[in-house]
Formats: structure tokens, C-alpha cells, sequence
């Protein structure tokens, strides 16, 4: 059986991610300790570079999701990838914590919006037909992989040689490897090359085969499906984001080392890739109102752990929980988008969610600053677990697909 090229290219959809987020995102909170210390700046302060940094990624979704769907995403990712190589490299420069943001907000922002789970999950629906979900689901496991790996890694590459030049090279190392592999192997579709994408089963053939609408904004806009995905995805979102992006002070709240904090920032982002093979794997035959229920219920077991106040075992299994709840968001959500809205405008939708997902961005601003006022997340918790009961009722407003229906899907 000849090796079908989509999978090379969700390797270095996985690669981009993995090396981008690892250095950036996945490792910013084993920065912030730093940071507060060395700009005597609040958990508050530090933390709105991650709010800022989801403000820009969900206001200038809708663009870069409309540009996935018109032009050489090679071309975008490889952009993104230099943004965000320039944004590393100024964060050696840094004297003080408006700095910092401003680079998130900018650089940084824009060139992980170009290269990141939105690229990468639009070339997996594109390529796919057959098992759309699983390969979703593998395109966004290179997130989680640069959040396992990369965080020791960093952490001891800034005890080394301290966290500005540590910038430096991290900014070397990307520059080095993913924009060469991009321009190599990534191509929109399977079209580019002349082969065809074909379906790997009768379920996966029948809904290969189904007829969607030129959706407009408009009329995605208007579509029920588009409201029940936002009021059920962003609670969650914004719960996961406020824990994860505090999970460093969190533990250091326990006495928990620097190294160690880096263990927990990799079994969280270890087990995110575990769930995102699990529900990308299980997304193609499942009913996805009850993976989404069980990616909820995770998400509160965990949060429940960390109310605890923990000692270090704890925390691993607290920080697992996280992780494997957090594996389920991208793979449900784009399994949602591209059933109901079809692969050729799976860019535009998923950017049309990205506005939305402002509200994400307080999670971790919100957490960081009931710590501040109160030297304790708990209240944080608890409001989290709060937002994300009725999360989970909204999802049952979702109808299910008949798995073998093979019919035209009007735009409401």
C-alpha cells in the first residue's frame, strides 16, 4: 500500500506546533517566577501576557481563518514561524513586564496565530476524508508533545545560561528547523500534488460524499450548531486556560521546585497528547455530546484535586486530569466543525470561534489576580467548576449525525 502524503504533513503540522508552543506558550509559566522577581511585578501583571496573547489569537481568528481556506498555508506558516522567531529573540531584550506583553500581543501573537493548531487542523481536514476525526485529533497532539518535551528542556537550558539567552537560542533553534521543513513537505491539499484523498471506511465515505452549502459568515452565523459549540467550548477554554497558565504558581504554592513545576507542566501536556489521540481516535464513530461530557467531567476532577492543596503526587494526577481533558477540546470541536460544516470552510468556521474565544483569555488573568487578593486559588476553582456545569447542559442541545446519512446539509 503506497504512504499517503497527508500523513507526512501532519508530522510537520505536529513539529511547528510542538517546537512553537513548547518554547513559548507551554514555557511561560516556568518564566514567570522570573519575571515577578526580577521586574517586581504581581502573578496579576505577568499572567495578561497570556491574556493578551488570546485576545490577539481570538480577535484576528476570522482573518487568518478565511486565509487558511484562500492561500498557500505553506506560505502563511512559514510567516508565522519568523514572527514569531523575532518575538523570542526580543524577549532576551526585555527591561520590564510591558515589554513582554507587548511582544505577546504583537509578534508573537500573529506568528503563533499563523502557525498553530489553526493550520495545522485546517490541512488535516483538508487532506482527510476517511478518519477526519483521528487525524484532527493527531494534527493537534504537536501542541502537547512541545508542552512535554520542551518545558525540562527549557528549564534547564535558563538555569544554564539565565532566561535572556536562553531566549536567544530558542529563537535559533526554531528559525533552524521549522520553517525548512514546512516550505519542504507542507501543501494545502491533496490536489496540489495530484493524488486523491481517499475514505477509509462506509461510515467515513458516506460523509465524504455529502453535499454542504457555500457557507457565508452570515449563515454561519445563523447556524444553531455555531452557538451551541461557543456557549459549550468557551466555558471549558476558559477554565482550562485559567488553570494551566497558573499551574506554576500553583504548585510553587506548595512548595513544589522549579524542576519539579516543569514535570507537571509535562504530564499535563504528556496526557493533553494521550486525549488527543483518544478523542481525535474515538470522534469518527462516537457520539460527541458524550465525549464532550466526559472531557467536562475530567476537567472538574482535576480542578476538585487542586482545591485540595496537595502534595506532589497529587499534583501529577491533578495536573494528568488536566491534560487529558484539555486533549479533548481541539479534536471535539473540529470534529463538530467539519461534520456539520463541511472541510472546504472548516478555516473560516473555526476562525469565526476564534473572536469568541476572548473570553478565554481572562481564565488566567482571573486566577492570577484572586491569588493576588486572597493568597489562594481556591475561589478561582470553584468559579471554574461553576462556568462549566452549564457548559455541559448546552451540549445536549446538539442533534447527532446519522452516521451513514449521505444528504445535502442546508444552511439554516
Amino acid at each position: 500500500m503506497r504512504w499517503y502524503h497527508g500523513w507526512n504533513v501532519i508530522a510537520v503540522a505536529m513539529a511547528f506546533q510542538a517546537i512553537l508552543f513548547g518554547f513559548t506558550l507551554f514555557s511561560y509559566t516556568l518564566w514567570a517566577n522570573e519575571w515577578v522577581t526580577e521586574f517586581d511585578a504581581s502573578f496579576g501583571e505577568v499572567m495578561l501576557g497570556v491574556t493578551i496573547f488570546t485576545v490577539v489569537q481570538g480577535a484576528l481568528a476570522p482573518f487568518a481563518g478565511r486565509a487558511m481556506d484562500a492561500l498557500s498555508i505553506r506560505k502563511l506558516v512559514c510567516g508565522g514561524a519568523v514572527l514569531s522567531v523575532l518575538g523570542i529573540a526580543l524577549i532576551s531584550q526585555v527591561t520590564a513586564v510591558w515589554q513582554i506583553l507587548a511582544i505577546y500581543s504583537t509578534l508573537i501573537g500573529l506568528g503563533m496565530l499563523l502557525a498553530g493548531p489553526l493550520a495545522a487542523q485546517t490541512l488535516a481536514a483538508k487532506w482527510f476524508r476517511g478518519r477526519r476525526g483521528f487525524a484532527v485529533g493527531i494534527s493537534t497532539v504537536g501542541t502537547s508533545l512541545g508542552g512535554f518535551f520542551m518545558p525540562p528542556f527549557v528549564t534547564w537550558l535558563f538555569v544554564q545560561v539565565g532566561w535572556r539567552d536562553a531566549h536567544l537560542i530558542l529563537a535559533a533553534i526554531t528559525l533552524a528547523t521549522v520553517v525548512p521543513l514546512v516550505w519542504w513537505i507542507v501543501r494545502n491539499g491533496p490536489e496540489e500534488i495530484g493524488i486523491e484523498a481517499d475514505p477509509e471506511s462506509e461510515v467515513s465515505a458516506a460523509r465524504a460524499a455529502t453535499v454542504y452549502p457555500e457557507w457565508t459568515t452570515m449563515s454561519i452565523l445563523r447556524e444553531r450548531t455555531f452557538w451551541i459549540m461557543i456557549f459549550a467550548f468557551v466555558p471549558m477554554t476558559t477554565a482550562l486556560a485559567g488553570v494551566q497558565h497558573n499551574l506554576g504558581p500553583l504548585a510553587k504554592d506548595s512548595g513544589i521546585s522549579a524542576q519539579n513545576i516543569s514535570f507537571l507542566v509535562s504530564a499535563f501536556a504528556g496526557c493533553a497528547a494521550l486525549g488527543k489521540i483518544f478523542f481525535g481516535a474515538v470522534a469518527d464513530r462516537w457520539d460527541l455530546r458524550q465525549l464532550y461530557w466526559l472531557a467536562n467531567s475530567l476537567l472538574v476532577a482535576c480542578m476538585a484535586v487542586f482545591m485540595l492543596q496537595p502534595g506532589y503526587g497529587l499534583l501529577l494526577v491533578a495536573s494528568a486530569l488536566l491534560g487529558l481533558a484539555a486533549g479533548g477540546f481541539l479534536p471535539l470541536l473540529a470534529s463538530i466543525i467539519s461534520t456539520r460544516f463541511g472541510p472546504k470552510s472548516f478555516g473560516r468556521v473555526m476562525g469565526l470561534v476564534g473572536p469568541f474565544t476572548l473570553v478565554t483569555a481572562l481564565g488566567p488573568w482571573f486566577a492570577g489576580n484572586l491569588r493576588d487578593g486572597s493568597g489562594s486559588y481556591e475561589t478561582a476553582l470553584q468559579i471554574f467548576i461553576g462556568i462549566l456545569v452549564p457548559a455541559a447542559i448546552v451540549m445536549t442541545l446538539l442533534k447527532p449525525l446519522a452516521p451513514t446519512a449521505i444528504r445535502a446539509l442546508p444552511a439554516e
